[in-house]
């Protein structure tokens, strides 16, 4: 591995510079400000005694776990109960910026919720979409719209069970994630500026074998990326304008690098790109104690440039943004605290490429490839987008006591209005079946017309198709309006007893379904301390009928397939038989979830035990194909139901010691969490059919439904999780470690039609494998150093896999690898 020059050598050179000179022009000045030196804060709300079920990381955690893509959901790779599916850290893709997708207990990515300041950046469209870059009907799409650096943010809250009822639409957990708010001197202005940098010469990968690490070199796909520079650089800043004003701005821009080779002569090269972008400004409003106006907006969009690799002019550039305007407003009142928050977003995804795809013949004109056939365009711009009007409501009541009890009631409600759309906006078609070599061919009627998919070659070698399958132009709208409300008591007896009750009903109406869910949660403290406390709930949770469903239904009636006899004649309608989706009536899908946990403090010592039993049900999946005469007469359809189900046990462990541990001038923070989870489910998404074949399959040497076949996404049995933070007393310097041992994972490979019964049925065939442990070792180190009284630089390193660990992830019985030694350096300077 070798180190190449990037921008960040010039900004880590101008910190020592700045150093060096600020020592030779006034020794002593330099060492009374690196004594003094202080800056001034970002107010955290402080950490509240431990609720099982609920995981606070504040700014400090932010910046010290390892977390070289910058995303929230890799920071949570230190929690018990989130999972990561098995390609998470492959090696094959490093220049991507997209945030990862998680599952929380069990639970599926698009099952969570994610919040920004109060506002979900949850993609309802197509959250579960397998579509790659480029695809007819679908934009790529993940559980997340967008991705948020999370260096702009000063508080993550996990709330993964136990989970109040002020919390709806979701089955998995929620993600709560909040910028900061200040707290400084009036009139001065504080912040940072960073910069980070990594590339394919900081990055090791370990191949399988050489022909493995021969085809990476050797891609022409984003599958495989083995170039890349990424790069970042953000910026806060904060500060009390007046006495009761102060504002709270940010900024991100990420970008990353993709040079590829490609299929064709010429160009024989591409670079792609990515891009990742956050902006925002809030201001906050005090005029008394009694009073908090928060008004703000946020703008964040992900970015991609794409292109196929075998075809000519087939770039295409594709955006996802989410933008927003959002009021709180917080009232003290003699005996109740309100809250209420208006909310107004769009959220938008758009693919611009070329209009239509063709297939040509290699002539005198059409000639980029050495051979075959010679094809160019892409597959047409596509849009989707969400548009959202919400206002939430939430009251705290003052404790009533009575002789042994208080009762603190919390209740709210609020309301949404939302549209949503799916837009093709100019038809796109497929051409094929080119008739070539064709002499003294003219492309044009004798009215001057032009004929679409035609090519007049030198003169000699004329052609054109006569077969196009055409995506028509179309729009498909949808509305939906939702509600909710909740009421929850919490209910003290002394000091030994709190149990919280409430229940939280919901209304949307597209299904118009009600659904009312009851929360509950009992803790006991034997010695009415944190000594020891056992906790314990019953819980359910309703997810969300998001449009995916809605927006497919039409889709598939906006595919034609049509033929023509020649140059000049018409192009006429030929039978197709393709795929129509429709839905049954669908019932909200749900979670029921019952959990126990044990939490004790000795010594300097927290430990907590903990059980969590999900039961998802109801829960949408894609039926496969079958011909349904009701529908259409030469369309295979498809139809969304409620069979989806699975089960989730995890049982998790954590360990850490409360105040560091010193020794020989240094502190030492220790963390253990370790998890073991079973889960079952006969499906893997809601954009998928429970099975892709044969409806009964051959698998382990048996026959069984293929709907009862082990999942393959988010099935790592058990992983442990251990955290090292060490400070140095006499030097400024921090070293964060995280450690991870994660067991083998099951998974299996398709035979289609492999398998053959005495009466000669022929099924398909899975036979399932075992991967290997896998083992990594992934460090953060932090230098500060002082350059004047109210200006200081920090320089990071990131290193993933420290001790360059071979580790490999199967895809269908092939050995993939994972990331090798990674370095991610970054500077920051504070003022």
């Amino acid at each position: 591995m070798r180190f190449a020059y990037s921008p960040l050598s010039i900004a880590v050179l101008t910190a020592l510079s700045s150093t060096v000179f600020a020592e030779k022009s006034d020794q002593s000045e330099h060492v009374k400000s690196q004594a003094s030196v202080k800056f001034s804060t970002i107010v955290i709300q402080a950490k509240t005694e431990n609720e099982v079920g609920k995981t606070v990381y504040n700014k400090e955690d932010i910046q010290q776990i390892p977390n070289g893509s910058k995303t929230i959901t890799e920071l949570l790779k230190v929690n018990p109960n989130v999972q990561f599916d098995s390609n998470a850290r492959s090696g094959l893709q490093q220049g991507e910026l997209n945030a990862t997708d998680i599952s929380i207990n069990g639970s599926l990515p698009y099952d969570n919720k994610f919040l920004i300041n109060g506002l979900s950046i949850n993609n309802n469209i197509n959250p579960g979409s397998d579509a790659k870059s480029n695809t007819l009907n679908e934009i790529m799409g993940s559980s997340q719209t967008v991705t948020i650096n999370a260096d702009l943010l000063c508080k993550i809250t996990l709330l993964d069970s136990n989970v109040g009822a002020e919390f709806g639409e979701f089955t998995g957990g929620v993600v709560s994630a909040e910028t900061c708010v200040p707290q400084t001197e009036i009139g001065k202005i504080h912040g940072s500026l960073s910069y980070d940098y990594t590339s394919d010469h900081w990055s090791d990968i370990n191949f399988p074998s050489k022909e493995a690490a021969e085809e990476f070199e050797n891609s022409t796909s984003e599958s495989k990326q083995p170039f890349f520079t990424r790069q970042g650089i953000s910026a806060t800043s904060y500060g009390k304008l007046a006495e009761s004003l102060g504002f709270n701005a940010f900024g991100s821009y990420r970008r990353a690098d993709i040079p590829l080779k490609t299929s064709i002569d010429n160009p024989d090269s591409y670079e792609q790109k990515r891009g990742s972008n956050n902006a925002g400004i809030e201001f906050f409003y005090t005029p008394s104690d009694n009073t908090v106006l928060k008004i703000g907006t946020q703008f964040m969009e992900s970015s991609g440039d794409y292109f196929l690799s075998s075809t000519h002019n087939s770039q295409s550039s594709h955006t996802s943004d989410s933008q927003s305007f959002y009021i709180n407003l917080k009232n003290k009142l003699n005996s109740v605290e309100l809250e209420q928050q208006a909310n107004y977003q769009t959220q938008t995804a758009n693919r611009k490429s070329a209009t239509d795809n063709i297939s040509w013949l290699k002539s005198s004109t059409k000639n980029w490839k050495s051979s075959g056939m010679q094809i160019e365009g892409s597959f047409g711009s596509t849009q989707q987008q969400e548009e959202k009007l919400e206002y939430s409501l939430k009251a705290l009541f003052e404790p009533i006591q009575t002789q042994h009890t208080t009762h603190t009631f919390k209740m709210g409600g609020g309301y949404g209005h939302y549209n949503a759309h799916w837009k093709r906006p100019v038809t796109t078609s497929i051409y094929s079946s080119a008739t070539g070599n064709i002499a003294n061919l003219s492309c044009y009627s004798n009215t001057g017309h032009k004929y679409d998919a035609c090519d007049e070659g030198n003169g000699q070698d004329g052609q054109f198709l006569k077969n196009r399958t055409s995506y028509l132009a179309g729009k498909i709208e949808v509305q939906q309006d939702r509600w909710h409300a909740f009421l929850q008591d919490q209910i003290q007896w002394d000091k030994y007893f709190t149990a919280t009750l409430g229940f939280r009903a919901d209304y949307d109406s597209l299904t118009k379904n009600n659904n009312v869910a009851p929360r509950s949660s009992f803790v006991f403290k034997p010695f009415a301390n944190e000594q020891l406390s056992f906790t314990t709930g019953w819980n359910r949770y309703y997810g969300l009928n998001a449009f995916y469903n809605e927006l497919q239904d039409q889709k598939g009636l906006l595919i034609i397939r049509q033929t023509r006899d020649n140059l000049s004649a018409d192009w006429k309608e030929k039978a197709y038989a393709g795929s129509f989706t429709y839905r049954s009536q669908l019932d909200t899908p749900y979670a029921d979830e019952t959990m126990f946990g044990i939490n004790a403090e000795y010594a300097n010592s927290r430990i907590g035990l903990k059980w969590v039993n999900r039961k998802n049900k109801n829960q949408i999946r894609r039926t496969e194909s079958v011909k349904d005469p009701a529908i259409s007469t030469n369309r295979f359809s498809y139809t969304y139901d409620n069979e989806g189900k699975s089960e989730s046990n995890i049982y998790t462990l954590s360990l850490i010691n409360i105040r560091p541990l010193k020794l020989v001038g240094t502190q030492h923070l220790f963390s253990l969490n370790a998890d073991y989870t079973e889960t079952q489910r006969n499906f893997d998404s809601y954009s998928t059919a429970y099975y892709t074949g044969t409806p009964i399959i051959y698998y382990d040497g048996k026959l069984i439904n293929a709907e009862d076949k082990p999942s393959e996404i988010f099935n790592t049995p058990w992983t442990t999780r251990l955290g090292w933070n060490i400070k140095f007393d006499r030097i400024p310097l921090s070293i964060n470690n995280f450690i991870s041992y994660q067991g083998k994972v099951d998974a299996m490979k398709k035979i289609s039609k492999g398998y053959s019964d005495k009466n000669n049925e022929q099924y398909d065939m899975y036979t399932p494998y075992t991967t290997k442990n896998t083992f990594y070792w992934d460090v953060r180190a932090t230098y500060d150093i002082p350059l004047n009284k109210d200006l200081k630089a920090i320089l990071g390193l990131t290193i993933n896999n420290v001790t360059n660990r071979d580790n490999f992830y199967l895809d269908s019985g092939v050995a993939y690898p994972q990331i090798g030694r990674q370095f991610i350096a970054d500077v920051t300077f504070k003022f």
